[in-house]
């Protein structure tokens, strides 16, 4: 993207306002990853803002031998990635985390099963969908962190398998192959709560 090449070479020049045009630009982006891999909102605004913060202080050392947009996404995946791994490595909390992270999947923004009807729905099928995104997300959670940050760059935020490999810095081969065992381990774990016509 050359608008945000532009932006990224302003920024570090120092105008300010640019960064804010490619904060903007992402932002949202960069909340849903860390909303879907953390399962926390407030956690996840948290780590949105210090992946935007990493990437400003790292402006000068961005090469531009890739888009910007996946040198972005790089930081954010890689991010997030380690603030599970140092979650797993923290002594376990009472169960007060668990039921917050439960409660906020309630309010998590719209995912794709929500915007599949068009029209005004029913009260029972938006209650329904409601149910289905709820479980959808509880599911998510139990992916491994690596197959559930896969799914949620190309599934849910639309990346090529391209920018998937160049982004987590893996073959193509492999991004493929980890994705097809993510969507079978998600297919098996939400077959239970699909009803059978």
């Amino acid at each position: 993207m050359d608008e945000d090449r532009s932006l990224v070479d302003r920024a570090r020049a120092g105008d300010t306002q640019a960064f804010e045009t490619l904060v903007r630009r992402y932002q949202r982006w960069v909340f849903t990853l860390a909303l879907r891999m953390l399962g926390d909102r407030a956690e996840a605004e948290d780590m949105a803002q210090e992946i935007l913060l990493k990437a400003y202080r790292g402006l000068g050392r961005f090469k531009g031998a890739s888009r910007f947009s996946t040198w972005l996404y790089s930081i954010a995946s890689h991010h997030c990635l380690n603030s599970l791994q140092a979650r797993r490595r923290r002594p376990a909390s009472s169960s007060g985390g668990a039921m917050r992270s439960q409660d906020t999947a309630e309010e998590d923004p719209p995912t794709a099963v929500d915007r599949l009807a068009n029209g005004t729905p029913r009260a029972d099928a938006m209650l329904e969908r409601a149910e289905l995104a709820r479980v959808v997300q509880a599911e998510l959670r139990n992916l491994t962190a690596d197959h559930r940050l896969i799914l949620i760059l190309r599934d849910i935020q639309g990346l090529s398998y391209e920018q998937i490999a160049e982004t987590l810095r893996l073959e193509l081969g492999t991004v493929r192959s980890r994705l097809h065992r993510a969507r079978m381990e998600m297919k098996a774990r939400l077959t239970p709560y699909l009803k059978s016509e």
